[in-house]
């Protein structure tokens, strides 16, 4: 009988694998790998740009929290690559959403990110994860919701998978009403060595 190791691995910070390449984004989106120029957008964020021999980067920067806010980009020069990350205030420069473009055309199986569209009475999510192979995975997406005149639901649903993405719906007569949470894609696959590896990645959401 093997023996079977179980690694638990918490993914808070996404990284676009491709076939023989691996890009850690926390390395190309730190500041200090590049030649900075910054301009003050108002009294608490300015705009960042920067360069070095490889990328190049821009995006907008809380200087009172010292965080990365909004969408950044990072365009590898040489190969005509394009990463554009969300950064959300919630967590300390996390990266939630991932878009990877090559050639301008966005790549899905290497992209973290999700759409919503109003129709039928409700909000239909498409959430998009990176692709493995031999990869065992399901999505959940846990999210609280009000129309202002009842007490919050919260409630934790399970997406299905359709092509290249895992999809939800929610029901709601007002499009207006805020729907918020986080999607959660739990996953495991056997490694070479014959372990077991469990991951965790998740997003989070909303349908403004």
């Amino acid at each position: 009988m093997r023996n079977i190791f179980l690694l638990i691995i918490v993914v808070v910070l996404f990284s676009c694998i491709k076939e023989q390449e691996k890009i850690k984004l926390p390395d190309i989106t730190n500041e200090s790998n590049y030649r900075i120029t910054s301009k003050k957008e108002n009294d608490t964020v300015i705009k960042i740009n920067g360069e070095n021999d490889e990328y190049t980067l821009t995006g907008y920067k809380d200087i009172k929290n010292n965080v990365k806010v909004g969408w950044w980009e990072v365009r590898d020069i040489k190969k005509d690559h394009l990463y554009k990350i969300e950064y959300i205030s919630l967590d300390k420069n996390k990266e939630n959403q991932v878009k990877f473009f090559e050639k301008g055309h966005l790549i899905n199986r290497f992209s973290q990110y999700y759409e919503t569209l109003y129709h039928n009475n409700g909000y239909e999510f498409k959430f998009y994860f990176p692709l493995y192979s031999n990869e065992d995975a399901k999505v959940e997406f846990g999210y609280i919701t009000t129309d202002g005149t009842t007490p919050p639901l919260r409630k934790t649903i399970k997406c299905k998978k359709e092509n290249d993405y895992y999809i939800c719906f929610i029901p709601l007569k007002d499009k207006n009403q805020l729907i918020a949470g986080t999607v959660n894609k739990f996953s495991s696959k056997n490694d070479k060595n014959n372990s077991i590896l469990l991951s965790s990645t998740s997003m989070y959401v909303y349908n403004r």
